[in-house]
């Protein structure tokens, strides 16, 4: 048992286009449903949700790593100033790999 193709000597764009056509179709559908107002629907912030966005601002503008704190404790690890305990490091590294496996 066989199947034909059908129109499969119909250009690409046009097959493209009826998809675009059915899509854009179903969107439209889908959005004129989603703006009708409705009466019960309400939303309600809280004087929390402004503190929030508040808070949220300040740390997007704080940046994510002190570069000054890095580069100062780089120059001193090169002039021997800074002391690495390498146990400390060992046990805050398996610390930090028992706490990521739980």
């Amino acid at each position: 048992m066989t199947n034909p193709i059908n129109n499969i000597n119909r250009p690409l764009t046009d097959a493209l286009s009826s998809g675009n056509n059915k899509a854009k179709a179903q969107t439209s559908a889908d959005s004129s449903a989603e703006t009708r107002p409705s009466s019960e629907d309400t939303v309600s912030l809280s004087a929390e949700s402004g503190q929030v966005r508040s808070l949220q601002q300040q740390l997007d503008a704080v940046p994510e790593v002190d570069t000054e704190k890095v580069e100062a404790i780089k120059r001193e690890i090169a002039k021997g100033n800074y002391p690495l305990d390498p146990e400390r490091i060992a046990e805050n590294l398996i610390n930090l790999e028992k706490a990521l496996s739980e």
